[in-house]
């Protein structure tokens, strides 16, 4: 791999990641349009997420710090929200563990992320049809573990978690921007975990990995087009509906249907 080919592959997942659109099925494809060896970047592709968490801890410090302070200051409506966003990780966490690998030798093709993008373009319009009402400090213990199996099901390459989380929350009546902004904070979790099982693989040795320049220009890329995507969707979301970007996905699934 080349330094340009992993600032492109850090760029994919930053954007991807939160913009509804699927990160894991855009790095699949861009690996493969640039004639990468896609089984043995598994894990340079979580470490490129590490980047993403990093966008992600810069973005909702003021959270997560009001939320870690919550217990000491007595603040019960942080306390709350934090504990949502334990429960909803946990879906996720059980997924991943029996499931992860199944998921990634059998849904790891064209095909499968083609169809994929389509259903997550039909989620996102189906999302909007519900009306938002309500603030994500609402939620309740059993709405949150419906937008965590939502997370869970995003396991599977094609599959947009931010899509998937957001339509769940938009299905829950929650207003754009809170759907967003739980979807980004119950993210944060799920990555950390990812991304320190892919550096313990990589301690105990027999992993293939680019150079290090390599891995450090993939990762600052992932962090700069993460930062990029999650300012401009918070932004993007009060005014526009996220259904646009089916304009995108079902198209870009057709065509990739065909072409497998």
């Amino acid at each position: 791999m080349t330094l340009l080919q992993s600032i492109v592959l850090g760029i994919v997942q930053g954007l991807t990641e939160f913009l509804p659109v699927s990160s894991s099925g855009h790095l699949l494809l861009a690996e493969s349009w640039m004639g990468l060896p896609q089984d043995r970047l598994q894990d340079f592709d979580v470490l490129l997420h590490g980047g993403t968490l990093l966008a992600l801890i810069l973005c909702y410090a003021r959270e997560w710090w009001t939320m870690a302070l919550s217990p000491f200051r007595g603040d019960r409506t942080s306390q709350r929200l934090l504990l949502l966003l334990i429960l909803a990780t946990i879906p996720g966490v059980i997924a991943g563990y029996f499931l992860a690998d199944i998921i990634e030798r059998s849904l790891r093709t064209t095909s499968s992320i083609g169809w994929e993008f389509i259903i997550n373009g039909i989620i996102l319009i189906a999302a909007e049809r519900f009306t938002q009402t309500r603030a994500k400090e609402t939620l309740r213990v059993s709405d949150a573990l419906l937008i965590g199996c939502a997370q869970a099901l995003a396991l599977s390459p094609g599959l947009s978690r931010s899509a998937l989380t957001i339509a769940a929350g938009r299905a829950l009546t929650l207003r754009r921007r809170d759907a967003l902004d739980f979807s980004f904070l119950m993210a944060t979790p799920i990555i950390a975990g990812a991304t320190v099982f892919a550096a313990t693989n990589i301690a105990q040795g027999g992993v293939l990995l680019p150079s290090l320049p390599v891995i450090v220009a993939g990762i600052t890329s992932a962090v700069f087009a993460s930062i990029v995507a999650i300012l401009f969707l918070r932004q993007f979301v009060a005014k526009k509906s996220l259904a646009l970007f089916a304009w995108y996905l079902i198209p870009m699934g057709l065509l990739l249907c065909l072409l497998s």
